[in-house]
């Protein structure tokens, strides 16, 4: 009888045991999958913030004039509705300069950018050829009727507004009547002359010159 009792007992603490760990592991699978459920979203929400506000970087999608040859792509680095690599890359590049405030190696892109923006003042310079400094802009009065006018040409005040903004000043180039005027003399250097011969090449191109003195022919 009591090997049968303790038989009975250990079965019912078996049966027992494994009930509790069989709940245990639920549990463990329901919170692991809930925990995973959770970061999906928080990812989700992540990405939606990270296209719409943080950083202005564009999905990868058809409408990318550079997406037939662009190598991320193309090598399955970058699937469709990702994010853009090379424009990644670009910010990515830019913090670390301006974290190390090692600015020289932006040099590059910033002379990429201002070469760009002087070729679109060529091109409103041409189009200002092309149509006229003067051209007819059609706009309604207040009382809905159809007014022509004559004004000048809008691509003159978008090319000053390019160079402004490229700093280009044309006395800074002397390139300016009274630039010119006021600039002082330029003097030509030639390597291995000696100092004396350049001032006295200087005294004889700018120093007053002495009346020629007349001589008796008899």
């Amino acid at each position: 009888m009591e090997e049968q009792k303790d038989k009975d007992h250990l079965l019912e603490f078996d049966d027992e045991f494994i009930t509790v760990v069989s709940d245990y592991d639920e549990a463990v699978n329901r919170s692991l999958a809930d925990a995973s459920q959770s970061n999906t979203v928080t990812n989700a929400k992540r990405t939606r913030t990270y296209l719409n506000s943080e950083i202005p970087v564009r999905p990868c999608t058809d409408d990318c004039p550079h997406r037939a040859r662009c190598k991320d792509f193309l090598r399955g680095r970058v699937k469709d509705k990702d994010l853009c690599k090379p424009e990644l890359r670009q910010i990515k590049k830019w913090q670390i300069a301006f974290r190390k405030g090692d600015l020289d190696r932006l040099k590059d892109d910033v002379g990429t950018v201002a070469g760009s923006m002087a070729v679109q003042v060529s091109r409103l310079l041409e189009a200002v050829i092309e149509d006229g400094v003067i051209v007819e802009n059609e706009k309604y009065d207040r009382f809905g009727n159809l007014v022509r006018e004559k004004v000048a040409h809008p691509g003159l005040q978008q090319a000053a507004n390019i160079m402004k903004t490229l700093g280009i000043d044309l006395g800074s180039f002397l390139m300016t009547p009274k630039a010119v005027k006021d600039a002082p003399p330029q003097v030509q250097v030639n390597v291995g002359v000696s100092a004396e011969e350049i001032h006295a090449r200087f005294a004889a191109r700018y120093g007053k010159k002495l009346p020629k003195q007349e001589h008796d022919s008899s």
